[in-house]
Protein backbone atom coordinates (compact mmCIF):
# COMPACT_ATOMS: atom_id res chain seq x y z
CA UNK A 1 0.00 0.00 0.00
CA UNK A 2 1.22 3.45 -1.03
CA UNK A 3 1.48 6.59 1.52
CA UNK A 4 -0.27 9.51 1.05
CA UNK A 5 3.15 11.22 0.29
CA UNK A 6 3.84 8.46 -2.72
CA UNK A 7 0.15 8.58 -4.33
CA UNK A 8 0.74 12.34 -4.18
CA UNK A 9 4.22 11.82 -6.19
CA UNK A 10 2.15 9.54 -8.37
CA UNK A 11 -0.28 12.18 -9.09
CA UNK A 12 2.33 14.83 -9.72
CA UNK A 13 4.15 13.01 -12.38
CA UNK A 14 0.40 12.19 -14.47
CA UNK A 15 -0.07 16.04 -14.20
CA UNK A 16 3.69 16.58 -15.26
CA UNK A 17 3.16 14.19 -18.47
CA UNK A 18 -0.11 15.89 -19.62
CA UNK A 19 1.48 19.56 -18.69
CA UNK A 20 4.37 18.40 -21.52
CA UNK A 21 2.22 16.66 -24.24
CA UNK A 22 -0.23 20.00 -23.63
CA UNK A 23 3.10 22.30 -23.94
CA UNK A 24 4.18 20.57 -26.82
CA UNK A 25 0.87 20.36 -28.48
CA UNK A 26 0.89 24.00 -28.51
CA UNK A 27 4.32 24.96 -29.75
CA UNK A 28 3.36 22.67 -32.88
CA UNK A 29 0.19 24.78 -33.18
CA UNK A 30 1.98 28.12 -33.05
CA UNK A 31 5.24 26.83 -35.92
CA UNK A 32 2.53 24.56 -37.99
CA UNK A 33 -1.29 26.44 -37.75
CA UNK A 34 -2.48 24.59 -40.14
CA UNK A 35 -4.67 25.89 -43.28
CA UNK A 36 -7.27 28.53 -43.82
CA UNK A 37 -10.70 27.23 -41.64
CA UNK A 38 -8.27 24.81 -39.34
CA UNK A 39 -9.97 24.41 -35.66
CA UNK A 40 -5.92 24.07 -34.23
CA UNK A 41 -5.52 27.49 -33.34
CA UNK A 42 -9.14 27.19 -31.03
CA UNK A 43 -7.91 23.72 -29.83
CA UNK A 44 -5.00 25.32 -29.03
CA UNK A 45 -6.76 27.69 -26.74
CA UNK A 46 -8.65 25.41 -24.89
CA UNK A 47 -5.82 23.28 -24.40
CA UNK A 48 -4.16 26.80 -22.71
CA UNK A 49 -6.85 27.09 -20.87
CA UNK A 50 -6.69 23.46 -19.66
CA UNK A 51 -3.19 23.46 -18.80
CA UNK A 52 -3.65 26.45 -16.29
CA UNK A 53 -5.63 24.18 -14.77
CA UNK A 54 -3.33 21.66 -14.77
CA UNK A 55 -0.59 23.91 -13.23
CA UNK A 56 -2.81 25.21 -10.41
CA UNK A 57 -3.05 21.09 -9.91
CA UNK A 58 0.40 20.80 -9.55
CA UNK A 59 1.12 24.05 -7.54
CA UNK A 60 -1.53 22.31 -5.05
CA UNK A 61 -0.28 19.01 -4.93
CA UNK A 62 3.51 20.47 -4.41
CA UNK A 63 1.98 22.75 -1.24
CA UNK A 64 0.39 19.51 0.21
CA UNK A 65 4.11 17.47 -0.01
CA UNK A 66 5.15 20.84 1.84
CA UNK A 67 7.38 22.44 -0.54
CA UNK A 68 7.58 26.52 0.85
CA UNK A 69 5.05 28.11 -0.83
CA UNK A 70 7.12 31.33 -1.67
CA UNK A 71 9.14 29.14 -4.07
CA UNK A 72 6.43 27.34 -6.22
CA UNK A 73 5.41 29.37 -8.70
CA UNK A 74 9.15 30.20 -9.47
CA UNK A 75 9.55 26.10 -9.06
CA UNK A 76 6.55 25.34 -11.48
CA UNK A 77 7.32 28.27 -13.98
CA UNK A 78 10.95 28.23 -14.36
CA UNK A 79 11.57 24.39 -13.86
CA UNK A 80 9.31 22.94 -15.78
CA UNK A 81 6.38 25.16 -18.13
CA UNK A 82 9.15 27.56 -19.56
CA UNK A 83 12.45 25.48 -20.87
CA UNK A 84 9.36 22.62 -21.80
CA UNK A 85 7.83 25.62 -23.76
CA UNK A 86 10.50 26.61 -25.56
CA UNK A 87 12.51 23.56 -26.00
CA UNK A 88 9.32 22.67 -27.93
CA UNK A 89 9.17 25.73 -30.03
CA UNK A 90 12.88 25.14 -30.80
CA UNK A 91 12.34 22.03 -32.00
CA UNK A 92 9.39 22.63 -34.45
CA UNK A 93 10.78 25.22 -35.86
CA UNK A 94 13.58 23.22 -37.17
CA UNK A 95 11.69 20.60 -38.16
CA UNK A 96 9.98 23.26 -40.16
CA UNK A 97 13.33 24.73 -41.82
CA UNK A 98 14.09 20.94 -42.64
CA UNK A 99 10.76 20.34 -44.25
CA UNK A 100 10.83 23.39 -46.23
CA UNK A 101 14.24 22.36 -47.56
CA UNK A 102 13.26 19.17 -48.09
CA UNK A 103 10.29 20.85 -50.38
CA UNK A 104 12.70 23.31 -52.13
CA UNK A 105 14.90 20.61 -52.59
CA UNK A 106 12.12 18.46 -54.48
CA UNK A 107 10.68 20.95 -56.81
CA UNK A 108 14.21 22.03 -57.56
CA UNK A 109 14.57 18.87 -58.79
CA UNK A 110 11.56 18.30 -60.60
CA UNK A 111 12.33 21.55 -62.73
CA UNK A 112 15.24 20.15 -64.07
CA UNK A 113 14.11 16.60 -64.78
CA UNK A 114 11.03 18.20 -66.31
Amino acid sequence: MLTQAQNQIIYLMFLNGLLFMGLNFIAYSIIFPGGKGSKRVGYMFITCGMLAFLVQQIYQGMAALDYPPDKLNGLILSGFVVPIFFLSLFYYRIKRNRIEKNQESNSLHKETHD
